[in-house]
């Protein structure tokens, strides 16, 4: 018996509203079972007025089960008069709440709408409805995705089905979304007491395999998650909230890294959910921690988007990154096109080419066209940049980074040079640097005299005698004249370094009194062309340190040592040499 919440009358006859106020039914989850087991009870009966009585009370009472088995009645007319436009409706009502076997029924009856026939088809089937397979395997065989139908297959055969085992047989045989093992094949064929007409031809193929037969592992259903992504984003455009929520409760209950991924969209949107968007964007931050490429996504489209909170290009672009960087293979296009367009920051043509290379890799077409798309423009910027080149070159500098940008090896050593020199930029030594360093390793052999100027004037490095030299004799004897003199360059200042460094010890050693080796050191320097070190001869000369006083060949010395490019106009350096040699 039930009774009115409003005004607390009882109920007795079902009837569709209250007897007294004619307010609707409302019932909890409770008095459904019990209404439900009283139908079953009143079908055992053969009562079939009661029971349809109380599945109409159900049903008016928003109850799925009660609308599904309402459906079906009227889908049968067997204890009712059969009406099919009823019966859908009660279908469709049922299917939103997400009963498996409702949506089957409405795919069935459905008329018009192949997508959404197709779409409460797999909805039934992902749930759990086993009616529901034999009508799937054929869908799923039509859209040519073997692997989902062999697994749907191996359920109608694990069942006993006969028809099943023999398909599971051929795929077997040939590999067709399965494994190819034709004992495995053969195990089927020995699961079949009598074969059908139909199949004869087959099963003689597989029983004639040699060997015993081999008990083949249950198929993995691995799309599971794709299909359910799928059934979300059509629930989601056809606005099945209901259906969305139970796909989304399903896809959290996988060992997937993007499990949570739905659940926390629905919080943000207000799905099912009292709206919380820091919910939501919590729960997104948790499985991005854990790896999930799809909460890094969709961190970055609520940031880029600013539907459900202030709009933030910077922390979008910081969340795409993320993405990117976790090794996004579902989303390789979409990301790709992000940093290609820049339309939220400086394009990032390196990032994008990565991307739709990763994805090609994988056999996406759309990043496979669009990878070769950069690349053709790529290699047109470098084109029309060395046209500019001479007429215009702070023009073509911008096409020369887009070339670089986009991964063009030999636009590297060009644009290294505008950076180097500050042509179309700011001068940047370290810039520079990294440029012919990165063409150099790609193989670009124009870089490998800039390099080792680099090396040799520490642009953007630190000095390098050893380095440079080896890189600017590999450019010499590639003919560069421009090599050639850099290299007469670094070793004429690796000479005066070494000269300069001798004769600071001689003039150490002089100070130390040890006057002997001190004139070995500036007669070495001297010869070599140092004028202080010929001026200090000299200075040995004029007070006969070493030697006797002789002031004629100190004064030869001392013009030597002018024409060699030195003076001592106050005499501050023979006076050094000459108060050390008096404290002596």
């Amino acid at each position: 018996m039930i009774k009115c919440k409003g005004c607390g009358k009882e109920n007795p006859r079902y009837a569709l509203t209250c007897p007294a106020c004619s307010a609707p039914p409302e019932l909890t989850d409770a008095e459904c079972r019990d209404l439900l087991r009283e139908a079953e009870e009143a079908m055992g009966k053969n009562d079939f007025v009661t029971a349809v009585d109380i599945y109409k009370f159900l049903a008016a009472a928003g109850s799925v089960d009660g609308e599904r088995e309402l459906g079906l009645i009227l889908e049968k007319g067997q204890l009712v008069p059969r009406d099919l436009d009823m019966a859908v409706q009660y279908f469709y009502s049922a299917a939103q709440k997400g009963d498996p076997i409702a949506a089957l029924k409405y795919s069935r009856l459905l008329v018009g709408n192949d997508a959404l026939a197709d779409y409460w088809l797999a909805f039934s089937a992902l749930m759990g409805c086993k009616e529901a397979y034999p009508d799937v395997f054929t869908l799923y065989s039509s859209y040519k995705e073997r692997a989902t139908a062999s697994y749907y297959c191996w359920l109608l055969a694990d069942d006993g089905e006969v028809d099943a085992k023999i398909e599971m047989g051929r795929r077997h045989l040939y590999g067709d979304g399965v494994e190819q093992n034709e004992r495995m094949s053969k195990w089927y064929i020995e699961q079949i007491d009598h074969v059908p007409l139909h199949a004869i031809k087959l099963c003689r193929r597989i029983e004639a395999v040699e060997g015993k037969s081999v008990r083949p592992e249950p198929p993995k259903f691995t799309e599971r998650k794709k299909i359910t992504e799928k059934l979300i984003a059509a629930s989601r455009k056809f606005g099945y909230s209901k259906a969305m929520l139970l796909l989304a409760q399903n896809y959290s209950e996988s060992e997937s890294k993007d499990a949570n991924v739905f659940l926390a969209l629905l919080h943000i949107e207000g799905i099912e959910y009292p709206q919380n968007v820091d919910e939501g964007i919590a729960i997104l931050e948790e499985a991005m921690a854990g790896g999930s490429v799809m909460a890094a996504k969709c961190l970055g489209d609520l940031y880029a988007k600013g539907e459900h909170i202030e709009q933030n290009p910077r922390i979008a672009t910081k969340y795409y990154r993320r993405a990117a960087e976790l090794g996004a293979q579902e989303e390789c296009e979409s990301l790709g096109d992000i940093f290609h367009s820049g339309l939220l920051t400086e394009p990032d043509y390196a990032l994008a080419i990565k991307l739709y290379a990763r994805g090609a890799a994988a056999g996406d077409f759309a990043c496979q066209r669009k990878l070769r798309a950069m690349e053709e423009e790529r290699e047109i910027n470098y084109v029309e940049a060395s046209k500019l080149e001479r007429s215009s070159p702070e023009s073509a500098f911008p096409l020369f980074k887009k070339s670089v940008d986009a991964g063009y090896i030999p636009a590297h050593a060009r644009i290294g040079w505008y950076y180097e020199r500050g042509i179309g930029t700011k001068v940047n030594g370290k810039a520079a640097y990294l440029h012919y360093k990165a063409a150099y390793e790609a193989g670009d052999k124009r870089a490998i005299e800039s390099l080792g100027r680099c090396y040799a004037r520490g642009i953007g490095v630190a000095f390098d005698f050893k380095r440079a030299s080896e890189l600017l004799s590999i450019a010499r004897e590639m003919g560069s004249h421009s090599a050639d003199r850099e290299l007469y360059r670094i070793y004429e200042n690796k000479k005066r370094h070494m000269v300069r460094s001798l004769y600071s010890t001689a003039t150490r050693l002089y100070y130390n009194r040890k006057y002997d080796t001190a004139r070995s050191m500036f007669e070495v320097c001297m010869e070599i062309g140092l004028g202080e070190a010929t001026y200090s001869i000299g200075c040995l000369y004029e007070f006969g340190i070493t030697t006797e006083p002789d002031r004629k060949t100190a004064l030869r010395y001392y013009k030597k040592a002018y024409d060699q490019g030195y003076s001592d106009p106050r005499q501050y350096h023979k006076q050094c040499m000459l108060r050390i040699w008096k404290q002596s």
